[in-house]
């Protein structure tokens, strides 16, 4: 990822930095004692990746909960559930995550009713793939107090049946009327969370994240642990827009911090999901004329907060994606002119996800000074769902070469726990827009493909250079992080196919190894 030099054969790194690159493969190295050699056995080596938009926490517990994403069915869900769960003593609460009720069979949501049949003395909730849409059964909803006559919350929906009563199902924020009454893990317990997660994240080669939504109490338990031999990940941190006055209060700013643990800004959302139709649109949903999503903020709200934050020099990254979500938040960084007037040094303010644009809105793509963020891999379960719900719109969903031709800085990320950390399936998915069975069989609108090496610059280069990191991560040259993986392919000399099948063998952080096949 150096253009000076491209490709080498060995790599001379000292106190964790890259000093020297080599063509050989066996230079004559003198002038350094001791001086350990490492025979990296003729594999591909490249800079470590960056995912760019990971839940970390919420990763960490997924990898300790029960996914339930292989089920076909709503029935099959919840056996999967019941199986994993079947001696769990009456009153804990139970868990599973990523239910996927568009690719099942019929497509439809699920109801309280197959929980309650299944766990009759237990609260159980289940959180979609997506993240926007929450299923539980009846005791937890009664544990949380919510019944025929509870209102909808400011950003949320209370699903009802024909009755009024609640179905099991809540949207977007009408989530935290049961989140806040599940019991809280201790603190012991969420640093075991974050370290499998770093972990499971270093066998993909993955070892800087941007995570956004943590609160102060992740950051704190962060701050314990980021030194600690058995943590080797780099965290950029988002903070809830709720806690913007604190921030400022503190005189915080985007970039506080080091190498492992750097504060990026605050997340605020515009909108919902396209899997839960409550991403927010302008123009109705196909076959729901009275739906066009959720607006979780008004344009002045917006426009008050982003003005705030980075004027302060907070930066904002912000969810947006529907289209007239993407409209509206595009519209606010423009005429704030905060990061114009105001500077945010090298942090960037960005919008999430940035799934679907209208035609019209693409002049104004090259007047922002915007990072688009977004996660290929959604392509693989959303790209069928897109067509369903937005029709013929869906020919600017996922606009990839869009962005670049924009001029936008483009940065992948998994959305994980949403979907699979894999870097090579995202670089599949944003190469040949197609899901993992290889369809649609010509692509997804393949005019918005991207090359194996811009997807590759998108999650090497261009995260690090978005949050003011670009001088020390993302390349493998002198002065730069010896942060990197080895790899059983040469990605740039092989179809995009192979991404599929292209495996992470050894990860290292600082020229130490954290994960090794080898």
């Amino acid at each position: 990822m150096d253009e000076a030099c491209p490709g080498a054969g060995a790599m001379l790194a000292m106190n964790g930095f890259v000093l020297r690159l080599f063509r050989e493969a066996h230079p004559d190295v003198s002038g350094f004692y001791p001086l350990r050699r490492v025979d990296c056995k003729n594999l591909v080596m490249l800079p470590a990746f960056t995912d760019a938009h990971i839940h970390l926490m919420d990763t960490g517990v997924h990898l300790d909960t029960v996914d339930v994403s292989s089920a076909s069915s709503e029935d099959e869900a919840v056996a999967l559930l019941k199986k994993a769960r079947k001696d769990v003593p009456a009153g804990q609460w139970i868990q599973g995550s990523r239910w996927g009720h568009n690719l099942w069979e019929p497509p439809r949501l699920p109801s309280r009713r197959t929980l309650d049949a299944a766990f009759p003395q237990n609260p159980v909730f289940l959180f979609s793939k997506c993240g926007h849409l929450l299923w539980v059964n009846s005791i937890a909803l009664k544990e949380a107090g919510i019944a025929g006559h509870t209102p909808d919350p400011t950003g949320g929906q209370i699903e009802r049946d024909a009755n009024g009563e609640p179905t099991g199902i809540l949207k977007e924020n009408a989530s935290e009327l049961i989140t806040r009454v599940i019991p809280e893990h201790p603190s012991w317990r969420k640093k075991e969370f974050l370290k499998k997660a770093a972990r499971h994240l270093h066998r993909f080669g993955i070892v800087n994240v941007h995570d956004p939504d943590e609160g102060a109490d992740v950051f704190s338990l962060l701050q314990e642990i980021k030194n600690e031999p058995d943590f080797r990940l780099n965290v950029v941190i988002y903070i809830p827009v709720s806690q913007l006055e604190s921030l400022i209060s503190a005189r915080i700013r985007s970039g506080f911090g080091d190498d492992v643990l750097r504060f990026g800004g605050v997340k605020a959302f515009v909108d919902g999901s396209l899997g839960g139709r409550t991403a927010w649109m302008e123009e109705p949903y196909e076959g729901e004329p009275e739906n066009t999503g959720i607006q979780i903020a008004t344009k002045d709200e917006l426009l008050e907060m982003v003005g705030q934050a980075n004027r302060a020099g907070i930066s904002v990254m912000t969810h947006a994606i529907g289209d007239r979500a993407v409209r509206t938040i595009l519209e606010v960084y423009s005429e704030t002119g905060a990061a114009k007037e105001h500077g945010l040094g090298e942090t960037m303010n960005r919008i999430e996800h940035f799934q679907i644009l209208s035609k019209g809105l693409i002049p104004a793509l090259a007047d922002s000074s915007v990072a688009a963020s977004v996660q290929p891999v959604h392509i693989f379960s959303d790209w069928s769902a897109a067509d369903r719900f937005w029709g013929r719109r869906a020919r600017w969903a996922y606009p990839f070469r869009t962005f670049l031709q924009a001029g936008l800085p483009l940065v992948f990320g998994s959305d994980s726990p949403v979907e699979p950390v894999n870097p090579f399936w995202g670089i599949y998915a944003a190469t040949l827009r197609k899901d993992i069975q290889g369809s649609p069989t010509e692509g997804w609108y393949p005019e918005e493909r991207l090359s194996l090496q811009e997807s590759l610059f998108a999650y090497i280069v261009k995260p690090p250079e978005i949050v003011g990191e670009g001088g020390r991560k993302g390349r493998l040259a002198p002065g730069y992080r010896a942060d990197f993986v080895l790899i059983n392919r040469a990605p740039l000399a092989e179809p995009p196919e192979a991404s599929l099948n292209t495996h992470v063998l050894a990860t290292a952080v600082e020229g130490e190894f954290v994960f090794s096949e080898l």
